[in-house]
């Protein structure tokens, strides 16, 4: 167990890292907007769960949102993540887009 001035050195680590992320995303954005066009067909279920990936949203919440079962969206959602596309938040399953 890392004691209190290994966990706040655990923390500065991990703010630069989260800030670093940010700022490659801003630089990168453009070539991150084509390839999401390359990877997701408009209007395809795919699409439609990477919107909902908002992290605010559930598996169960997106299932519910595209009328389809929990396994079906949760295994979407495995396909976006396999992808780079999305990430699932450690705090009750919730999704959330890499690009925001």
């Amino acid at each position: 167990m890392p004691d209190d001035t290994e966990k706040d050195l655990l923390k500065k680590i991990q703010a630069t890292l989260e800030d670093t992320k940010g700022l490659l995303l801003v630089l990168n954005q453009d070539k991150l907007d084509e390839m999401k066009k390359k990877l997701l067909k408009a209007g395809s279920i795919e699409s439609q769960v990477y919107e909902l990936c908002d992290g605010r949203n559930t598996a169960q919440a997106i299932a519910t949102k595209i009328q389809k079962s929990p396994d079906y969206a949760s295994a979407v959602i495995g396909n976006l993540r396999r992808k780079g596309l999305v990430k699932t938040v450690d705090s009750g399953g919730f999704t959330s887009r890499f690009s925001e």
